[in-house]
């Protein structure tokens, strides 16, 4: 059977509107933009893409992107182990890892309690964040969640399974706007709300 060639163009277009942010107009730019281009660009594109897929996992310990068994930052001794930092995805880890404010451990839960959307505390590291806190030494915990509904519900459950435990929870300084995603936050808004971060109550 017979594919028109705007058949193609459509299925480009329909692959980047699946991305996190991209409409109609932007998936159409972008896919026009590939096309216009030696394609070495877009062959280049798809090898790395196939290649991070292939190789990337989750890092045993944390749960962020990692091409072994450990993340790069669990493999550093050298870090504060007393401090556990708790985040929603892996982005936000680059984040506050380009902010150069912290220097303790991550545990990402991949995702947020949304019940609308069917996410339930089953969904996320929750098991695997008490474990963690069970097995090691850390002696505060910060809530580093997106400040809307969801990031609130999720801090919330997260002190209830972690009141059996002796630590120190808190929560980012409210410096982060209201409604935001951290990964958009710039960096010095994001230092300021770690270094000022207060008690979670």
């Amino acid at each position: 059977m017979s594919i028109n060639h705007s058949d193609y163009i459509k299925d480009i277009v329909f692959a980047f509107k699946k991305l996190p942010g991209i409409g109609e107009r932007s998936a159409r730019r972008l896919a026009f933009y590939l096309l216009s281009q030696n394609e070495s660009v877009a062959f280049n594109l798809a090898d790395a893409i196939k290649n991070a897929k292939q190789n990337i996992k989750l890092c045993k310990n944390c749960f962020n992107l990692a091409s072994d068994d450990l993340c790069p930052i669990c493999g550093n001794r050298s870090r504060n182990h007393k401090l556990l930092c708790i985040v929603e995805n892996p982005e936000i880890i680059y984040v506050f890892e380009k902010s150069g404010t912290y220097n303790g451990y991550y545990h990402v839960l991949h995702g947020s309690i949304n019940p609308l959307e069917g996410v339930m505390p089953s969904d996320l590291k929750l098991k695997e964040l008490v474990e963690r806190v069970e097995n090691g030494a850390f002696e505060e915990i910060i809530l580093a969640l997106n400040p809307n509904s969801n990031g609130e519900a999720t801090s919330i459950y997260i002190k209830k399974i972690l009141s059996p435990f002796d630590l120190h929870i808190t929560a980012l300084a409210r410096g982060v706007p209201i409604g935001s995603d951290l990964e958009y936050v710039d960096k010095d808004t994001l230092s300021e709300a770690i270094n000022y971060r207060k008690s979670f109550d």
